[in-house]
């Protein structure tokens, strides 16, 4: 049979912890309070010869460089995992909600030179490792279910391209009539659902693709629209954990973008409510009937932007102060962390496969992906490498293609990712 262990534990920071206020700036700033709590949640999959584990974090994601030094943050993640639980690295999945309003650990700013910030990150390491571990020392013998539904009124895209050359962002989508084509979302929300041998609820497992930036500069510490997610299911089911991934969300943003803590749970609440009313028309022969554990990982080395060794960048902003010219210091020196390394995770439960990928992929990157047979694709997982955007976007411009700190893989990058996804789920087959 089937064995599963959940665990959740409470990761909220003091207040002094930074938040990212300025990706284009550089800047970040300490909280106000603290509007709900962070969590990390994991959930672990044993079919008796394979274990495998997802650990899903309120947090906008983490830079593997962050602890500074040679660190790194997932491997000394996985080893200290390995060590207390026997779990192969491999088989240790770290997904980030991507929710803004957390902890600044994307590598964005100096956050790592804020005092009491490389004490507070070994401490929230180690608060990570344990909840793994306590998931694992929790296996029980369990059913799983699982089941895919749209849920409309969430997402929206924030790159649609208008008929006068302009990309239209945030709020309402646009009038048809204006629009220059068709723009992609994924409204798929996939829910796994475990069940102890006597029908209690025991553990839920979520993925959608948005952007979570309902709270974002809303200065009290939130886990945005996903945690509301999660707090609603496990309220409804009597206290289960349910972890919340999110996918291909790059340019994907939540409806609403800053507004209030009213919309936070609004956007919430429907994607509760489709999971809970999913399981709730679940029955004991709806199990799935093949629950093979499995992981595999592809280590990949990217390409970096294009930009001016360090001395020439400190040069030009030397001549001229400007934001693009600093923009392109703050690059240069983000890219001495070294190669653009990252992986490609991929987990299998019976029929179903998910992939993790290193930032935030384009919808178009992890639509295709699905087509090629993954389930779900969990974006900013096992590190963040930023923006990965298609070739049709650099053309388009924006945001998410400027050159920066957020956005340090080279074009074809996007088409690197697909091309390497669709590779480990090939494998799958031979």
């Amino acid at each position: 049979m089937l064995k599963a262990g959940v665990s959740k534990q409470v990761v909220t920071p003091p207040t002094w912890v930074p938040y990212l206020t300025s990706s284009g700036n550089g800047t970040c700033a300490p909280f106000d309070g603290v509007h709900d709590e962070l969590h990390a949640r994991a959930m672990v999959l044993d079919d008796g010869t394979n274990a495998i584990c997802v650990l899903a974090v309120d947090a906008i994601g983490y830079d593997n460089s962050i602890l500074g030094g040679n660190r790194d943050f997932t491997r000394e993640l996985r080893d200290r995992v390995s060590q207390e639980t026997g779990l192969d690295q491999a088989s240790v999945m770290l997904c980030a909600t991507h929710s803004h309003s957390t902890p600044e650990t994307i590598g964005l700013t100096p956050f790592r030179d804020v005092p009491g910030v490389s004490t507070w990150l070994d401490e929230h390491l180690s608060r990570l490792v344990n909840v793994v571990v306590d998931a694992y020392s929790k296996r029980v013998q369990v059913r799983a279910y699982s089941s895919i539904r749209s849920v409309q009124g969430v997402s929206r895209n924030r790159r649609i391209v208008l008929k006068d050359g302009t990309l239209d962002r945030r709020g309402d989508p646009p009038d048809p009539a204006k629009v220059d084509g068709t723009w992609p979302v994924d409204e798929d929300l996939f829910t796994l659902y475990l069940a102890t041998e006597n029908g209690d609820p025991f553990g839920v497992l979520l993925n959608y693709t948005a952007h979570p930036v309902v709270a974002m500069l809303l200065p009290p510490v939130s886990a945005d629209y996903p945690g509301a997610t999660s707090t609603r299911v496990e309220e409804a089911l009597g206290g289960v954990v349910c972890l919340f991934t999110n996918g291909a969300c790059g340019n994907i943003n939540s409806l609403h973008v800053s507004t209030n803590f009213e919309d936070v749970h609004k956007l919430g609440g429907l994607l509760a409510e489709a999971a809970l009313l999913d399981i709730s028309k679940l029955r004991p022969e709806d199990a799935l009937q093949e629950w093979m554990t499995s992981s595999a990982t592809m280590e990949i080395e990217l390409s970096a932007s294009p930009c001016p060794p360090l001395e020439q960048a400190q040069a030009a902003v030397d001549f001229s102060d400007s934001p693009e010219n600093q923009r392109m210091l703050r690059l240069a020196r983000k890219l001495l962390d070294g190669p653009l390394h990252g992986e490609i995770q991929l987990m299998r439960l019976g029929s179903l496969i998910w992939l993790a990928l290193p930032g935030e992929v384009f919808v178009e990157t992890g639509i295709a992906l699905k087509l090629a047979g993954a389930t779900f694709v969990a974006g900013n997982s096992n590190g963040w490498l930023g923006y990965f955007p298609t070739r049709g976007a650099y053309e388009e411009g924006g945001y998410e293609v400027t050159p920066g700190v957020w956005s340090r893989v080279a074009p074809g990058s996007a088409e690197l990712i697909e091309a390497w996804g669709k590779q480990l789920i090939g494998r799958l087959s031979t």
